[in-house]
């Protein structure tokens, strides 16, 4: 993948991308945004695009197969530098930025740019934090400083200020889907979970490979979803029987399910026929609404300990309730 390529679709992406094109790069990025949204793609890509040897025109980099590319991918380009925890470790301490103020210290090893890629710099503690604030200060020429991060309030003040900050939005989901089918992931499944992994790609992608999402969205059409009056009760509770252990995961599935709905209705339609029970179809917004306020108080139910059987029979019943308003 190209940075052109990562960049279509997002303005802030795309003005950086820009900048890259006419050599008006900052020294220092920083990209916030919330897991999963492609910050850390982008970034890769910009710090592999800055120390690519191809002939190719910029528009084309990196182009993944030169010397430069190839020694970035494997991290053993010596003026690539990736400050980061130690095994075990969860935190960048200052150790590591010491180690890599002393290389910026010598001269460039292949005589042209150095980049610094610190992925989650929200883990840098507060010694490590001051340390990399004196190296930005001063600005090394041709040094390039790439930060991601998830929680901006975790940095200090005085980093962010020094930095270009990038936010990387969430992907729309026609966007999530188109990129999904690319991978070869089928359309139905892809639509899913466009729809389902809130703007991030990266958390389609990790639901994709996860089998336990899949069982328990199976679950919940099984069980909430199937609910057509009091006589579909028993089946729908057997469904649930022994999902104690399953429940947050179970709500948090039915309220983006429930949610889904209400949003294609706002539109004036539903793109998700295919996957929503077509039984639902006629749901007026006030019922689900109401359905929505008691997937709601199942969770604060379950919060305060009442047991799973009894919240969600208690979910169940007023849905059954709900239904009948519209189903016949």
């Amino acid at each position: 993948m190209t940075l052109r390529e990562c960049a279509a679709g997002s303005d802030p992406l795309s003005a950086l991308w820009r900048d890259y094109l006419d050599g008006r790069m900052t020294q220092a990025v920083l990209f916030i945004g919330e897991s999963g949204v492609g910050k850390r793609t982008f970034a890769r890509l910009l710090a592999q695009a800055l120390l690519c040897d191809s002939e190719k025109d910029a528009e084309k980099k990196p182009c993944g197969s030169c010397r430069g590319c190839r020694r970035f991918l494997a991290r053993t380009h010596p003026d690539a530098l990736f400050p980061a925890p130690l095994p075990k470790e969860k935190t960048i301490k200052i150790d590591a930025l010491r180690e890599m103020i002393d290389s910026l210290n010598r001269h460039s090893l292949e005589g042209g740019r150095r980049v610094v890629l610190i992925e989650n710099a929200e883990r840098m503690t507060p010694q490590a934090q001051n340390c990399l604030l004196k190296t930005l200060e001063d600005g090394a020429e041709d040094t390039y400083f790439i930060l991601t991060c998830d929680a901006e309030s975790a940095l200090l003040p005085t980093i962010r200020s020094r930095c270009r900050i990038v936010r990387v939005q969430p992907w729309e989901a026609g966007r999530i889907e188109q990129a999904l089918v690319k991978r070869g992931i089928p359309a139905d499944r892809a639509k899913a979970l466009s729809v389902f992994c809130e703007g991030s790609l990266g958390r389609a992608l990790q639901m994709q490979d996860d089998a336990s999402y899949w069982q328990a969205r199976d679950t919940v059409k099984r069980s909430f979803l199937a609910v057509r009056g009091m006589g579909t009760l028993p089946a729908a509770a057997q469904a649930l029987k022994d999902q104690k252990d399953n429940g947050d995961r179970l709500l948090d599935i039915l309220e983006q399910e429930i949610r889904a709905l209400l949003h294609a209705k706002s539109l004036g339609g539903d793109d998700r026929s295919d996957d929503f029970p077509p039984a639902w179809q006629e749901a007026p917004a006030a019922s689900l609404c109401r359905i929505l306020e008691a997937v709601l108080t199942a969770r604060r139910q379950k919060y305060a300990n009442v047991g799973w059987a009894a919240l969600s029979e208690g979910l169940m019943q007023t849905i059954s309730e709900e239904t009948k308003t519209w189903q016949v």
